[in-house]
């Protein structure tokens, strides 16, 4: 059993060295197309992925990776008919596997350790950690920028996005579908991207 108090914090990364491991992994194997085939980045990394029947009803995840960070367990349903929600977990997922690996392996050994974890935090800044890294990845900050930059003249305006107007609206909704991820991932990366919180 892991006893939280002595358990050591996950190292702070900043968003920018999240983002930069994102890269790096679509710089490896990435064919440049979107939406990112995010079955062919698993298979690069040798991690399978296994659907679950019940996964989010039952215990209210969408997915989780083993404890041998080899399998990747995605909820059925969302795979079947939310893909962009899949694509995000799975992508997550590989963010742990990536940012998280060599913390919990020297620490969890049990699914009942793991369970331990959840709700610490530990648990909370890995999942913010895997959340950015599965927003860079999907929807890599160049591609993003380039985008933006081409539809609005060559320089991205910043008030554009907190004005609402109806061009931004359709942008989220081209991105979204680009990238094949939900509208707040997109404002998200668009916030993270334009405004340079890092």
């Amino acid at each position: 059993m892991i006893y939280l108090g002595e358990v050591a914090q996950i190292p702070f990364m900043s968003k920018s060295e999240i983002a930069s491991k994102a890269e790096g992994l679509l710089n490896e194997c990435w064919d440049g197309v979107f939406p990112i085939d995010i079955e062919k980045l698993c298979d690069y990394l040798k991690i399978a992925i296994l659907p679950v029947a019940g996964l989010a009803d039952n215990f209210r995840i969408d997915a989780f990776i083993s404890t041998d960070f080899k399998t990747i367990y995605a909820d059925a349903e969302k795979y079947r008919c939310e893909n962009h929600r899949y694509r995000f977990s799975v992508a997550h997922e590989i963010g742990h596997y990536l940012l998280h690996r060599e913390y919990f392996s020297s620490r969890v050994w049990s699914f009942e350790e793991w369970k331990d974890l959840s709700g610490s935090g530990v648990s909370r800044v890995a999942e913010s950690q895997a959340n950015y890294f599965a927003g860079s990845l999907l929807a890599p900050e160049g591609a993003l920028l380039a985008m933006l930059n081409t539809e609005f003249g060559g320089s991205f305006a910043r008030n554009y996005f907190t004005t609402g107007s109806k061009e931004l609206k359709n942008m989220l909704t081209s991105l979204q579908k680009l990238f094949n991820v939900s509208k707040e991932v997109v404002s998200r990366r668009i916030q993270d991207t334009v405004y340079g919180l890092n």
